[in-house]
């Protein structure tokens, strides 16, 4: 395969000549430094390093009268559920990954002066309490060690669970006589395992996103704030904010990058991303992708991933039911947008190849065995190296046809996992990986 030009930030940072100055600030905790050393401008070069979140107290919130509104489809055994994020992250680890945990990165940056305390307090502010239940909420939440601040801004606090430590705030406030005692001030992160989404890593910059349900809105603070704690480099975004999640951001490869518009990321997004990725020169290819409007179309990771550098795995259904769009700069710098009528060819095309190859995940079969596995993200698959993917073992279709297309698949299980409609890609964000192949 031939590479494209690289226009993503060089991937090894440089080695800098030691300078007479002031001394240098003490070195940051590994789990925040695993964020500041980060390259990825690819899907299928070897993964080196990747945040994933172990689901914990959080996922115990969830019940059959809350669970839908936090998005997931049904309540997960949360042991069993553990037992397979283990099995996951385990299998990472075998192959070589540095495993960064979500948690351990809060409870660094809760723990760096300046940061801790405008971190927390941003999580409470977007909740729109009243001035004592916010004031209570973050007087909770500062009173515990770093390592407890992160479980608390994790899994959430009820309106019983602030009465312990602060009364007369919620006796006195209407915004929490009128809850429930099982009502949350602050809600519980239960989509957090899903790691994908909160924030996008590109080159050596990162976008912490502002997510599109209220339900997941603290995730993308949360990493911004680490972010900025551990010294990444932040891609600036133009424009007031509008909803975008890493899971609809997919680096085709150096330079091309797919958006995917749907129910997480609006257009406005998809055109503010793309002003900045081309007018910093970060790429040179951006295709807007059109979702159908559908739960298991909710991403664009969820119809499409990549498997090796030409070659995509796809709900073939859900994908020919796709719009295609190039954005481009016009003179003014301003964001154009044209229909492509053949995006296979033009995708080839930006990523300087003669073609692509597509697997279809469910082959030839349209019957509801194929859609079962749609609904558990048989096309959802992380790429190790190029030619290997980790994906859940329930899709027997997709993995038998990946393995006849020359695949290497390596299976997780998923039985709990998948309720909350996630896949293997979705469980994972990378941080630094390999250029891809030559």
């Amino acid at each position: 395969m031939r590479r494209s030009p690289a226009l993503f930030d060089n991937h090894r940072p440089r080695q800098r000549a030691p300078t007479s100055g002031p001394p240098p600030k003490p070195a940051r905790p590994p789990a925040l430094k695993a964020l500041r050393d980060t390259c990825v401008d690819n899907e299928t070069g070897v993964l080196r390093r990747v945040l994933t979140h172990r689901p914990g107290a959080e996922l115990s919130r969830l019940g059959p009268g809350n669970c839908h509104d936090l998005l997931f489809d049904d309540v997960p055994w949360v042991q069993r559920a553990q037992a397979e994020h283990d099995a996951f992250t385990g299998l990472l680890r075998s192959h070589g990954v540095d495993v960064v945990e979500l948690e351990s990165v809060l409870a660094a940056a809760l723990a760096e002066p300046g940061a801790g305390r405008p971190m927390a307090r941003a999580v409470v502010a977007a909740q729109r309490l009243g001035p004592p239940v916010a004031a209570a909420v973050d007087a909770m939440c500062q009173a515990v060690p770093p390592r407890d601040r992160a479980g608390l801004l994790l899994a959430g606090i009820t309106v019983r669970e602030l009465a312990v430590e602060h009364p007369r705030a919620v006796a006195a406030s209407l915004s929490t006589l009128t809850r429930s005692p099982d009502a949350f001030v602050l809600p519980p992160l239960v989509n957090s395992l899903f790691v994908r989404d909160s924030s996008s890593w590109l080159g050596r910059r990162h976008i912490a996103h502002r997510m599109a349900s209220t339900a997941r809105r603290a995730e993308g603070l949360l990493l911004g704030t680490a972010a900025r704690a551990a010294g990444a480099h932040p891609l600036a975004v133009p424009g007031p904010g509008e909803p975008v999640e890493g899971g609809d951001v997919l680096l085709a490869g150096p330079g091309c990058v797919l958006v995917g518009v749907g129910q997480r990321t609006t257009a406005a997004a998809a055109e503010q991303l793309a002003r900045a990725l081309l007018a910093s020169g970060q790429a040179r290819h951006v295709f807007a992708v059109l979702l159908p409007r559908a739960r298991q179309c909710m991403h664009l990771d969820t119809v499409l991933t990549m498997v090796d550098g030409d070659t995509f795995l796809a709900s073939g259904p859900h994908l020919s039911a796709c719009r295609w769009f190039m954005l481009r700069l016009d003179r003014d710098g301003a964001v154009v947008a044209a229909s492509v009528d053949d995006p296979l060819t033009g995708l080839a095309r930006s990523l300087g190849l003669p073609a692509v190859r597509l697997i279809a995940a469910g082959g030839e079969r349209t019957d509801v065995a194929a859609e079962r596995e749609q609904w558990s993200d048989a096309a959802n698959v992380l790429a190790v190296r190029p030619g290997t993917v980790i994906a859940y073992d329930r899709n027997i279709v997709a993995n038998e046809q990946l393995a006849a297309a020359g695949i290497e698949v390596l299976t997780t299980p998923s039985a709990e996992l998948v309720r909350g409609r996630g896949g293997p890609h979705c469980l994972s964000c990378p941080l630094l990986r390999d250029p891809p192949e030559a």
